[in-house]
């Protein structure tokens, strides 16, 4: 499988916080991929690190990704741990300022709050729980093993509450409006919230949130 030539998400993306036949298809046959579906919970935030639906969209081109199976493949590549070492200084930073979070125990707190609070867009918080989870093991909070297993963790509530990806992203929107309605990056989030589950290539018409629901 060819790489993606591709950078990681850059730094100033977190400052804000913080199957079915598709595109390209020869085949009906069903995909799942847990562990990507998980990830994807998230996935605004990788989204917007890359630029816009276009920007990955031309990645998959590019990359000359045009099967479903291949698709799956490249969007792990740039969906599950989409950050890296290089960027720990700053992402610890940005964990002191925006989350006080300091270190592992701090950060496990977070998420758990997180997953476990009583509020009114729960795809906010799950997609923060996501973000934090790559961004902990970026800097060297947590292990891959541990950003999976919390991922994974978090899917099956997400599925439990939202029939479909458009319902999962239209809550998350909401929280970030609750959270700052003057936010300098709503906009690209409004775009992105529109955008995502539609254009062509999209990873999430391939692996739906609930695919006996859609």
């Amino acid at each position: 499988m060819k790489i993606l030539n591709t950078m990681k998400i850059a730094l100033i993306t977190l400052l804000p916080f913080f199957m079915l036949q598709s595109c390209g298809s020869s085949t009906s046959e069903k995909i799942e991929d847990e562990q990507l579906s998980s990830f994807m919970l998230g996935g605004i935030y990788f989204f917007n690190g890359y630029g816009d639906t276009n920007d990955v969209a031309n990645m998959m081109i590019g990359a000359g990704y045009t099967t479903d199976q291949e698709l799956v493949g490249g969007y792990k590549e740039i969906l599950e741990f989409p950050f890296d070492s290089s960027q720990a200084s700053g992402i610890k930073s940005v964990f002191k300022s925006m989350w006080s979070i300091n270190n592992k125990e701090q950060l496990v707190e977070s998420i758990n709050d997180l997953k476990t609070r009583e509020h009114p867009y729960k795809a906010w918080d799950y997609a923060r729980i996501v973000n934090n989870a790559n961004m902990g093991y970026a800097c060297g909070f947590l292990t891959k093993e541990e950003v999976i297993k919390t991922t994974l963790e978090i899917l099956p509530l997400a599925r439990e509450k939202f029939k479909n990806w458009d319902d999962y992203f239209a809550d998350f929107n909401k929280g970030r409006i609750d959270w700052n309605p003057e936010d300098k990056d709503s906009k690209s989030f409004e775009n992105l919230v529109n955008t995502i589950t539609k254009y062509d290539r999209s990873i999430y018409k391939i692996l739906p949130l609930n695919a006996d629901k859609e």
